[in-house]
C-alpha cells in the first residue's frame, strides 16, 4: 500500500494550486467544444496542467478528463490518479459558483483517497482509506440529527436529465445543484439523497463516492453494486447516494 498520508498532502497541494488558477481565469476564460460535444475552456487546461505537474512527483499515472489514459494502459495499473480539473465547466462559464476540482486515487478499480475543492467557498473536503473526512483543517463534524432532518431531500441536476417519476414515487423534495458539489451537499447535511440517471463519467464521481462512503453514507448503482472506476470508456451506470446508510429508501 502506498503512503496515503503523503499522497493526500500532495493532492491538497494540487487542489490549492488549481483553485488559484480557476479564480484567476474566471473572467478571461475561453470556451470551445471537444469532439465528444462537451465544453472545455482555457481554465480547464490550465488547472489540469498544474494538478498534473504536482501529482507527477508521486510516480503514479494520471488519468484526467483532459488527458485520458487509454484502457490498454489503465487495465494493468494497480494505482492511478483520476482527476477532473474543473467540474462544472458550464457553471464556471456563466460565472456561477457551483464548480469544483476533483482528485481521486484509484486502487484496483475503487477510490481509496479523494479531494473535492469547493473553490468559491475556499472549502476542501478530503480523506483517505485510514482517515475520517476532513473539511479544511478539521474533521467534518455534522450531527446525526442534521442528517436525519434532510433524509428526504434529494438533489436534482441542473445540466443533466432528472427522473421526475423517481422523485414523485419516493415523495422526495428536490434541490437543484450543479457539478459534484452535490456530494458536498450530502456531506454537509443539506440534502440526504443524490440519484443520478445516466451519463456520468468516472472522473465526475469517484471523489464524491469515496467521501460519502468514508463519512458513513452509501453509494451504489441500481443493482446495489459498488461502482467500477476503471471501465473501458470510463462511463458509469445510473447510481444513488445516501448521506447516511440508515436513511436509505425502502427499495434500496
Amino acid at each position: 500500500m502506498k503512503n496515503l498520508d503523503t499522497l493526500l498532502q500532495l493532492s491538497l497541494k494540487a487542489g490549492k494550486e488549481a483553485a488559484k488558477i480557476l479564480l484567476e481565469y474566471k473572467n478571461k476564460n475561453e470556451i470551445w467544444i471537444k469532439d465528444d460535444s462537451s465544453p472545455v475552456g482555457l481554465a480547464d487546461i490550465k488547472s489540469n496542467k498544474v494538478i498534473s505537474e504536482i501529482l507527477a512527483s508521486s510516480d503514479i499515472a494520471i488519468c484526467s478528463e483532459e488527458n485520458i489514459l487509454s484502457y490498454e494502459t489503465r487495465q494493468n495499473l494497480e494505482y492511478f490518479w483520476l482527476i477532473d480539473p474543473l467540474d462544472g465547466t458550464k457553471s464556471y462559464a456563466k460565472n456561477d459558483k457551483e464548480y469544483c476540482v476533483l482528485i481521486a486515487l484509484i486502487h484496483k478499480n475503487r477510490p481509496i483517497l479523494s479531494l473535492i475543492v469547493d473553490v468559491e467557498n475556499d472549502a476542501y473536503y478530503y480523506a483517505h482509506a485510514h482517515t475520517k473526512v476532513y473539511k479544511n483543517d478539521n474533521l467534518l463534524n455534522i450531527s446525526n440529527e442534521a442528517y436525519e432532518k434532510v433524509q428526504n431531500i434529494a438533489l436534482y441536476s441542473k445540466n443533466h436529465d432528472n427522473n421526475e417519476e423517481f422523485f414523485i414515487q419516493n415523495k422526495l423534495e428536490g434541490i437543484k445543484v450543479s457539478s459534484a458539489l452535490k456530494f458536498v451537499y450530502l456531506l454537509e447535511a443539506k440534502a440526504g439523497i443524490y440519484p443520478r440517471f445516466g451519463g456520468p463519467k468516472a472522473w465526475d464521481i469517484a471523489a464524491g463516492d469515496f467521501l460519502i462512503i468514508q463519512n458513513g453514507g452509501i453509494m451504489q448503482d441500481f443493482d446495489k453494486k459498488l461502482l467500477d472506476y476503471n471501465t473501458k470508456d470510463l462511463s458509469l451506470p445510473s447510481f444513488i447516494a445516501f448521506a447516511k446508510k440508515e436513511y436509505k429508501l425502502k427499495d434500496f
